[in-house]
């Protein structure tokens, strides 16, 4: 691409189709909310590697001036908060802090805490509701954070942190109090309900 042009020259050399894939691209990365090869993108969009750069490429020319801007290394890219935003997103992050998790983030700690680490639909069906802001929060706090499910590429799991154990003062988590009988029971329950 010519390095020469601006911005938004830039953008204008597309094609709808280009900006229409672009659009998918970044509503995966969105909605994945970590780094996605651009194998997987060609799975996902059932596309060529040279499209997908295109799309990467029209994120990019667009980038500038935006809150969310993509990310390129090596072979992964993902979606982060621009330069611009840093400021406001630090704020936020520390009235997070500030904030008690409640009982949805003590359901999701003990989720991961005595079942292992879990998908977010794990984590859902356990609790009936929706935990995807409680597992942002959480995970902002470093409390969970998501790992590759090796069962799936296309989900994460949310495992305790070291951080979490070292606040509960155990060394792993099968230390926290009364591990063996909630664990069992959650196992039990888990099977009841597939089996309904």
């Amino acid at each position: 691409m010519d390095e020469q042009k601006t911005p938004i020259e830039q953008v204008l050399d597309f094609s709808e189709e280009e900006v229409y894939l672009a659009a998918l691209v970044e509503a995966l990365l969105f909605s994945l909310g970590g780094p996605v090869s651009r194998k997987e993108l060609m799975a996902y969009c059932s596309t060529t590697a040279e499209k997908i750069d295109r799309a990467v490429a029209f994120l990019l020319a667009y980038a500038p001036g935006r809150g969310i801007v993509p990310v390129v290394s090596g072979d992964m890219v993902e979606l982060r908060a621009s330069a611009v935003a840093s400021e406001i997103i630090e704020k936020a992050r520390k009235e997070s802090y500030n904030r008690d998790i409640g009982r949805a983030g003590m359901e999701v700690l003990a989720a991961v805490l005595y079942r292992g680490a879990q998908t977010r639909a794990e984590i859902d069906f356990i609790r009936g509701v929706n935990s995807a802001q409680t597992l942002r929060t959480l995970t902002t706090r470093g409390l969970v954070r998501k790992i590759a499910n090796p069962k799936d590429e296309r989900q994460f799991l949310y495992e305790p942190t070291t951080e979490l154990l070292a606040h509960l003062g155990v060394a792993k988590a099968s230390e926290v109090p009364e591990y063996l009988a909630v664990r069992t029971q959650l196992d039990d329950l888990s099977k009841e309900m597939q089996n309904k």
